[in-house]
């Protein structure tokens, strides 16, 4: 395996999004619903699509590694919309190839860890969305030399996103679409080429 050359950390902007939130007290005959709005019902919803989110995220960088699933497995185990698993099927199949490449030049990433945090939230009852920053880390193949030497370990990126979610006929939450926030910076590793064909993988 052909030793790696400097890496460099992948930083790309966060932007924090502050909300406030006004409470009116209205008179008791008309008051919303406590089935639609209740604080336990949107907490338990924010906290199920963050999950999701976090398992679509982790599906994607995973196939970076040596221990990628078969696209198929990955595919699989996705909860999606129609379109938005056709979509992510296809972006699996992209990024295997990317990892393939990348262990081919310097043996590539050991394993993958995608940790999610949720900045802003909106629920209605068929659909939601996410405003969150993704972090993500890719370790990467060292010897005990390059270790020892002071080699970065991982390679990490931080990126807002924004996902939307919608309904399925079993009530659970699925994945209707994906946007990340890439203008003005690098494209991280996780992310597809676009129709340029540049991936944007950093330099070793």
């Amino acid at each position: 395996m052909a030793s790696p050359g400097p890496r460099r950390v992948i930083a790309t902007g966060i932007t924090a999004t502050a909300a406030i939130l006004a409470l009116i007290h209205l008179p008791p005959h008309i008051q919303p619903s406590p089935s639609r709005t209740t604080p336990s019902a949107s907490a338990a919803d924010t906290t199920e699509l963050a999950r999701l989110a976090t398992s679509y995220l982790q599906q994607r960088a995973d196939m970076l590694t040596a221990a990628r699933p078969t696209v198929e497995a990955a595919s699989g185990r996705l909860r999606a919309t129609p379109a938005m698993a056709a979509r992510a099927r296809s972006e699996l199949t992209a990024l295997a190839a990317k990892g393939r490449q990348y262990e081919g030049v310097d043996g590539g990433y050991t394993r993958a860890r995608v940790d999610v945090e949720v900045t802003e939230a909106d629920v209605a009852d068929r659909t939601a969305t996410l405003r969150l920053t993704d972090h993500t880390r890719l370790y990467f193949a060292l010897t005990p030399q390059e270790i020892e030497g002071g080699t970065p370990e991982c390679e990490e990126s931080a990126l807002t996103r924004t996902m939307t979610f919608a309904r399925g006929a079993d009530g659970g939450w699925l994945v209707a679409s994906d946007r990340a926030d890439v203008e003005g910076g690098p494209l991280p590793t996780t992310e597809v080429a676009d129709a340029t064909g540049t991936d944007g993988h950093p330099a070793h």
